[in-house]
């Protein structure tokens, strides 16, 4: 039965509670509504003042008031918010406009100063000039211990040094005893200076201020302090203060009124239990547990009771839960029942689900939400802390066209404003590096994006040639020269030249390329990427918007910071942005789901749905462990005064109770999480255990789902369209479709590719598919290969010096040109040395008719080949005419060349087919002639020059090759004009030398065992 009582009056309770799993702000709706006659008299609350702990509980108590008073228009209250512990909530401004406080000061300013600090104690005591980036830590870390101390109201720093000489300690606790002397002395000095308050004495002042103004005038009008647990030495003032007040309330959020004096004693010692804070607030405000009243208007069920109390018993503190049977007969005596029969009221709705990992649960929850729309008007509340699951979980939601964000906003980073902000600001550090360069360029709200993919995809890849915008800008219009197989034309040059000049205009405009500067003034050179993020984005984005809000904001709070710090590194400023956006959130900015929704814990205080979905519940996830102290040893922190750390877990242990009492609990945690294996929560541990207690191996019964399985749906959800493939299938490709007549015309490099990787081939020519190099890639085989042709060809030219000074010159060049790194090249410089003097020595005992050798011949032999033309192409990289007239070719290998063994086999036919293409006086100014020889030279680190055909594994002359090449090639042309042969990935993947740009197109991974990554074999 419902409690009709009223709360107003002479002789009622000034303190209430609202027990745990009504929906509180409902409940304190109604009651109050119906009290005053609200629908009735539209005006009846409007000079009351209500305090909530934050402001969605604010706003969802607006809304409770207005459907209380049957949806019609009313004058709400003055509805201001206490802060909770974990918010940066400002004093409403009738606190500190009556306790005439100084300006607030802000996180970011305080931060600053804090870290200005940290500096000046570095340099003092070190002569260390501290980055900034670890000042801001430190910074974090004392701006941390300041809250606590705030927070504990008793602190006296005083007796520190006393500790630290009677204390022993291990010798760097006393360099960090040291290190406080910024918060005990250093910060009230600066404080004092710039006529400043902290943000948590403000507060209390500022309630200080208003309770005295109670006490001198008192409000006729109710004053209701609602849902807090007195956890803030601020919010205890009020609450004092309204005691004493005529029609003062104080309703606290699911005090136990189950517990007795022995349990209240046990919970005032353990500061991790759910009640320990209302007790303690209760202590201070001299007020007995007995004497508080149960809020009227509650209809409350046997099982909600039952439910009440063995939640309550779950968190007891270790102490009190020896004996589970015993207390499970205290419990069930209590309610008139049997220990069965209470266990099972107790469960009756609720569900403990282990999901295998985070995976699963995510999609479990999403899955439990889905299912609520199926009752019309049912709502479900997901609550976790874990920001990455409800993200998840949120996203899984949209497949079903269910818009449900989470609550708790995301990271100021992960929005569009955010995200772009934090891209320019590392694009300034290097504005010509090319994967900042291409992120920002393709972020969203950039509109100017002409000839971006033609800039990324044939000039920002491979290594990096340029150290500036100017630099690219040269390296594009000189690329052709460089790339002599490149697939782009002078229009595509053209266009990327175009949109590098447009980027060197923006920068010039807003000075923002930090590239070559030192030091910053970390607010100038903020404003200076502020104005870049605007110059490259549509107006008015970034700035508009619940983000764009936000982002603004960020730029004040980097300006704050900035001017306590001085100049900065340009690095450390662009850290601090990234830093300062993770810290900031941004709500969603959109409508709410109407009946689905995302809550932390903090968001979740005093709200309730018809299904609460608890999920994240493992150890160090919910509750969070607290965090190690920096500064002070644990035993210290009691001797001056400072709250145990672990007070943080009872008030999280307050949140988790109040949920879990809910009519419809469903608990969820993973098994395993980031890849290790993980524990579920203490809370749930101690729930089993006095479920199994009860009931035995009926335990797993009572906490399993009632309709379906959760974890069902997830595997049916999962094995959708898997298992349907026949039983031999293999994922190997085996493409046969090609143009009629293909291949119409290959090089003798392209004829190996052919016989070597067919599928690479195919893609490259059927499809049309080329591989893209990664950016700042290091300098490859191949462009490497084309500089030293390209300085032999060099030392070839007439007039220029036959030395190993000039082709040492011209390598250094070419290398560099193709964007060998300077530091490699002086690494490696004795080895190109010796390399240029056996090449100089080599060149010299040539036998030659004396004629100036062919450099970079081009070739062309047309066959006739299945009825179909071929055209055989070729580049030799030097022909020499020997004094008799014969030919010799000769090959320049920067690796190792193909052994005589691998022509023998036949797969490796470049020289063999070059032979071909020379008698034939297929090349270009050459006329026909015997081929006397083919030579293999290795200009490498070891150089070596070898004749093909002179060893035991191959023993031929030219010719020979030649007619076995000729009669392979016109074989293996036909045979791949066949419209059923298949083109293999690598058949014979111990010749194929290195992945050939296909073998992830090829899913090698899933089918062939040659490398772990299915890249082939590099031997």
């Amino acid at each position: 039965m419902a409690n009709e009582a009223q709360v107003f009056g002479a002789g009622r309770p000034k303190v209430w509670s609202i027990p745990p799993g009504a929906d509180f702000l409902r409940v304190l709706a109604n009651t109050l509504a119906l009290e005053t006659g609200l629908s009735d008299q539209p005006d009846a609350l409007s000079e009351a003042i209500i305090y909530v702990p934050n402001s969605r509980s604010a706003r969802a108590l607006t809304l409770a008031l207005y459907d209380a008073a049957g949806g019609k228009t009313i004058l709400p209250p003055d509805i201001r918010t206490l802060g909770d512990l974990e918010s940066e909530e400002a004093p409403p401004n009738a606190e500190t406009a009556l306790a005439g406080l100084p300006p607030a000061m802000s996180a970011a300013r305080r931060l600053g100063a804090l870290a200005s600090l940290v500096r000046g104690y570095y340099a003092a005591q070190y002569e260390i000039d501290l980055p900034p980036a670890s000042a801001i830590a430190a910074a974090r870390e004392l701006a941390r211990l300041l809250n606590q101390a705030a927070l504990s109201e008793a602190v006296d720093w005083s007796k520190l040094d006393g500790l630290v000489k009677q204390a022993d300690l291990a010798a760097h606790w006393y360099g960090s005893v040291k290190f406080l002397e910024i918060i005990t002395e250093a910060w009230p000095e600066w404080l004092a200076a710039n006529n400043a308050m902290d943000p948590f004495a403000r507060r209390l002042a500022a309630a200080r201020a208003l309770a005295a103004d109670w006490a001198a005038r008192p409000p006729a009008a109710p004053v209701v302090i609602a849902g807090s647990t007195g956890a803030t030495p601020a919010g205890r003032v009020l609450m004092k203060a309204a005691l004493d007040l005529p029609n003062g309330l104080i309703v606290l959020p699911g005090l136990d009124t189950d517990a007795d004096g022995e349990a209240w004693d046990a919970i005032r010692l353990s500061v991790s239990h759910p009640q320990n804070a209302l007790i303690d607030a209760l202590d201070h405000l001299h007020v007995l547990p007995r004497d508080v009243g149960i809020w009227p208007g509650i209809a409350e069920r046997a099982s909600d009771a039952a439910r009440r109390r063995m939640i309550h018993e779950a968190l007891a503190p270790a102490d009190a839960t020896a004996d589970w049977r015993a207390t499970l007969k205290t419990l069930a005596r209590a309610v008139g029942s049997t220990v069965e029969d209470f266990a099972q009221d107790a469960l009756d709705g609720l569900t403990v689900i282990e999901a295998p990992d985070e995976a699963a649960e995510a999609e479990a929850a999403a899955l439990l939400m889905r299912e609520t729309l199926e009752t019309q008007g049912e709502t479900a509340a997901l609550v976790t802390p874990d920001a990455g699951l409800a993200r998840r979980v949120s996203a899984l939601l949209k497949r079903w066209g269910v818009d449900v964000p989470p609550s708790a906003g995301v990271p100021l980073g992960r929005t569009p404003a955010g995200s772009l902000i934090g891209l320019c600001a590392t694009w300034a550090l290097d504005p010509s590096e090319p994967v900042a360069l291409t992120a920002a360029m393709k972020h969203s709200f950039v509109t100017d994006r002409e000839g971006l993919a033609t800039l990324e995809r044939h000039f920002l890849r491979g290594p990096r040639r340029w150290r500036d915008l100017a630099g690219l800008r040269d390296s594009i219009d000189t690329r052709h020269m460089i790339e002599p197989y490149a697939r782009f034309r002078r229009p595509d040059q053209d266009a990327a030249i175009a949109l590098v000049d447009r980027l060197i205009a923006v920068f010039a405009e807003t000075e923002a390329d930090l590239s070559g500067r030192a030091d910053v003034d970390g607010a100038k050179a903020a404003e200076q990427i502020a104005a870049l993020t605007g110059r490259i984005g549509e107006a008015p984005l970034p700035w508009a918007g619940e983000d764009g809000r936000k982002a603004a904001e960020l730029f004040v709070s980097i300006r704050e910071i900035s001017d306590q710090l001085g100049l900065m590194p340009p690095h450390a400023l662009v850290d601090l942005i990234h830093a300062q956006s993770a810290q900031m959130t941004v709500s969603a900015g959109l409508v709410e789901h109407p009946r689905l929704a995302i809550w932390g814990p903090l968001e979740a205080r005093l709200q309730s749905a018809d299904r609460v979905i608890l999920a994240g519940l493992n150890e160090d996830v919910w509750p969070h462990r607290p965090s190690p102290d920096a500064f002070l040893p644990r035993r210290f922190r009691a001797e001056l005064g400072l709250n145990d750390p672990e007070d943080r877990l009872g008030l999280s242990a307050h949140d988790f109770a109040q949920l879990a009492c809910a009519s419809r609990v469903v608990m969820l945690h993973a098994a395993r999480r980031d890849d290790a294996p993980a524990v579920a929560s203490r809370w749930v541990w101690r729930l089993k255990t006095l479920a199994e207690g009860a009931l035995d191996e009926k335990a797993a019964g009572a906490l399993a789902p009632d309709n379906g399985h959760p974890l069902d749906w997830v595997a049916a959800m999962q094995a959708r369209a898997t298992n349907t493939l026949p039983g031999d299938y293999s994922a190997e490709p085996r493409p046969t479709r090609h143009p009629e007549g293909w291949p119409k015309k290959l090089s003798v490099t392209r004829i190996d590719l052919l016989q070597r990787d067919p599928y690479a081939m195919w893609a490259e020519n059927v499809l049309g598919l080329s591989p893209l190099d990664p950016m700042n890639a290091p300098l490859g085989p191949a462009p490497r290969g084309t500089a030293i042709h390209h300085a032999l060809e060099l030392l070839e030219e007439d007039g220029a010096p036959k030395t190993a000074e000039h082709l040492m010159a011209l390598l250094a060049d070419e290398l560099s040109q193709v964007g060998e790194p300077e530091e490699d090249w002086a690494a490696r410089r004795a080895v190109w040395q010796r390399t240029a003097d056996w090449y100089l020595a080599w060149r010299a005992g040539r036998d030659t008719d004396g004629s100036k050798p062919k450099l970079e011949v081009n070739g062309r032999l047309e066959f006739d080949i299945a009825g179909y033309p071929f055209t055989l192409s070729a580049n030799a990289d030097r022909i020499e005419r020997t004094a008799n007239g014969d030919l010799v070719i000769i090959d320049f290998k920067t690796g190792n060349p193909p052994s005589d063994k691998e022509i023998a086999t036949e797969l490796s036919q470049q020289m063999p087919l070059q032979a071909l293409i020379a008698r034939s006086g297929a090349y270009d100014g050459i006329p026909a002639a015997r081929v006397a020889a083919l030579e293999y030279v290795a200009f490498k680190a070891k150089p070596d020059a070898r004749l093909v055909g002179m060893s035991n594994a191959l023993t031929a002359t030219p010719d020979e090759l030649a007619d076995k090449a000729e009669e392979g090639l016109k074989r293996l042309i036909a045979n791949y004009r066949q419209p059923d042969t298949r083109f293999l990935s690598a058949p014979r993947v111990k010749f194929v030398k290195y992945d050939n740009g296909f073998n992830r197109l090829a899913r090698r991974a899933e089918w062939a065992g040659d490398t772990e990554d299915g890249e082939g074999d590099n031997g």
